[in-house]
């Protein structure tokens, strides 16, 4: 049968899952599992308890039974409500009411006794610093922690006694510089040509406390040296401008939405770029050359023997796109990963490698996840997969093998 009857038949037997409007394969809607804020899309959305759902003061809200977002709460007594009100009121039977409260000129007031101040819809204890608590979340200071039955600077902070306040350190001990906040970028190429993807001064990058947004400026560290801030690790910053790559390398930190980098010093220089205790050696291959194992790619599927890079047991030799290599010996339904086999996987269970999953998708977050542009559907046919909008037969996919195929067989 030809592929132009092929099609229509085929089209009618997917059943494609259901998505209310075009979403990035790498975010998630209202409701739906999350790690990070950047995963969560729409206007506002936060990641919360593991679900991507909005802020305080907002309030999830149907648009029609597929489509959730995140708009403002109703802050007025007999304002229309889905599921939440700004507090203290709250949302009973569609309408925002005063519930535990006094209305005064209109307004909710719910007075709380000395000591306690309104949290949410409730009266709760507060404490300030070295006064007596029962919990954390009654030490109402920032880095505060009841310890002791006191509260006290959590542990990981440190006290600035001159101006009366905790607060944390950077990783490496070191005072922060100055506070900042997130520049979310959620597209790879201009990660790549961003010269800084947060509010810090160069060489410093923005550590924050468990939200993304906000934070304080600790500094960028080599892995031994100065950093040399004049030249840029940006993909799109001109020859004159970028990291010199015989005498330094670009160090990176990244996080799903923000990046920073760093130009570093090497230890060594090419053609002996490699430092193993206290030498410069050369990077080998299969076949090259070496003098300890560390130099065969690391010693990880190659040994050093009788002086030239060699497969370890249990592995084979390989040509990749790059040079000749050494890969586990895996079975049919395993796949290598450097010096151990993954099991094969399927769309939506666990994984730790692209390797492990089926066509057109990818480990994403832990599981594998159909690629950026690619859809989720499930046929009668192949279950479900992963498929091209503009070809759901991958039709252009399988004309592509069956031409290289015969290429293959002329040029035999």
């Amino acid at each position: 049968m030809p592929p132009a009857i092929l099609l229509p038949l085929f089209l009618l037997l997917i059943d494609p899952f259901v998505e209310a409007f075009d979403v990035p394969c790498s975010q998630k809607l209202i409701g739906s599992d999350c790690l990070f804020d950047e995963e969560c899309y729409g206007m506002n959305s936060v990641c919360r308890n593991g679900r991507c759902t909005c802020p305080t003061n907002f309030e999830e809200y149907d648009i029609d039974e597929r489509t959730t977002i995140c708009r403002l709460a109703p802050a007025k007594i007999g304002d229309s409500c889905q599921r939440d009100c700004k507090p203290p009121l709250l949302c009973r039977d569609g309408k925002c009411e005063c519930w535990g409260g006094s209305i005064v000129n209109g307004e909710c007031v719910v007075p709380c006794p000395v000591g306690q101040q309104l949290y949410g819809v409730e009266c709760t204890r507060v404490a300030h610093y070295m006064q007596p608590c029962d919990k954390d979340s009654q030490c109402v200071d920032p880095f505060n922690a009841c310890i002791a039955g006191t509260c006290q600077c959590a542990p990981g902070t440190t006290r600035d006694t001159m101006r009366g306040f905790c607060y944390a350190v950077c990783p490496d001990g070191m005072h922060p510089r100055q506070t900042c906040r997130r520049l979310f970028i959620n597209d790879i190429d201009m990660l790549e040509n961003a010269a800084n993807t947060d509010s810090c001064p160069l060489g410093y990058r923005c550590v924050t406390y468990g939200s993304p947004y906000v934070g304080h400026c600790c500094r960028l560290r080599c892995p031994y040296g100065e950093p040399d801030l004049s030249q840029s690790c940006d993909a799109g910053a001109s020859p004159d401008a970028k990291c010199r790559p015989l005498t330094h390398f670009c160090l990176t930190i990244s996080e799903p939405g923000w990046k920073s980098s760093l130009c570093c010093p090497r230890p060594c220089r090419d053609p002996t770029p490699l430092y193993v205790n206290g030498q410069c050696l050369s990077i080998a291959h299969r076949g090259d050359p070496c003098q300890i194992d560390q130099q065969c790619e690391g010693g990880i599927t190659m040994s050093c023997t009788l002086g030239t890079c060699q497969c370890k047991i249990g592995f084979h030799a390989h040509n990749d796109d790059r040079f000749p290599t050494c890969i586990k010996d895996c079975s049919l339904e395993e796949v290598s990963s450097t010096d151990r086999c993954l099991a094969k996987t399927q769309l939506g269970m666990r994984c730790l490698s692209n390797k492990q999953c089926p066509s057109f998708a990818e480990c994403r977050f832990g599981t594998c996840q159909c690629l950026c542009g690619y859809k989720k559907v499930r046929d009668n046919l192949l279950g479900v997969r992963c498929t091209n909008p503009d070809d759901p037969l991958s039709l252009s996919t399988i004309l592509d093998g069956v031409g290289q195929f015969f290429g293959n067989r002329r040029g035999n």
